[in-house]
């Protein structure tokens, strides 16, 4: 078995434990998926992985509450672009800092807050949809261990 099925194995059981479980906890199953994608878009896996998408996700939340009360605080349409114009500045500034660079995960969380109305469950749903990534990339990478015939396995690492 190619490590690609066990990758595909193993988030379709992760993936469709968290679908059950999620809404039975109160979470939101759509922003834990948005964790997980979150993980699997990062351009680092395991540990480091987690690291940078959970800082660069948390990054994104930040700005998208704090978009949120401003509006809230001063509706108007200038105050709106303004904030716009600054958070998408210091996104551009935060790309330098390097457990900060992952910028589809800044945008990540904050597109899930504006999608959860600002609703702070997004935090956890998010951080364990992160999590839930890195258990489907180390189950893949367990059940290639335990069912990959040796050929694939050096086949694989001859082509990575």
């Amino acid at each position: 078995m190619k490590s690609i099925t066990c990758l595909g194995i193993s988030t379709a059981v992760c993936c469709a434990v968290w679908s059950f479980l999620s809404p039975e906890v109160g979470l939101l199953s759509w922003a834990g998926f948005a964790g997980c994608t979150s993980y699997f878009a990062c351009p680092d896996h395991g540990w480091k992985g987690v690291k940078s998408a959970f800082f660069c996700v948390m990054s994104g939340i930040a700005y998208a509450l704090l978009t949120l009360y401003l509006n809230k605080v001063f509706p108007s349409f200038a105050v709106s672009l303004v904030v716009a114009l600054v958070t998408v500045h210091l996104m551009c500034i935060q790309s330098k800092i390097p457990i900060l660079a992952y910028i589809p995960g800044t945008f990540f969380g904050s597109f899930s807050t504006f999608a959860a109305g600002g609703d702070l469950i997004i935090i956890p749903c998010m951080i364990l949809g992160i999590i839930l990534g890195l258990c489907c990339d180390k189950g893949g990478a367990w059940l290639f261990k335990l069912v990959g015939k040796k050929e694939d396995v050096e086949l694989e690492e001859a082509e990575s």
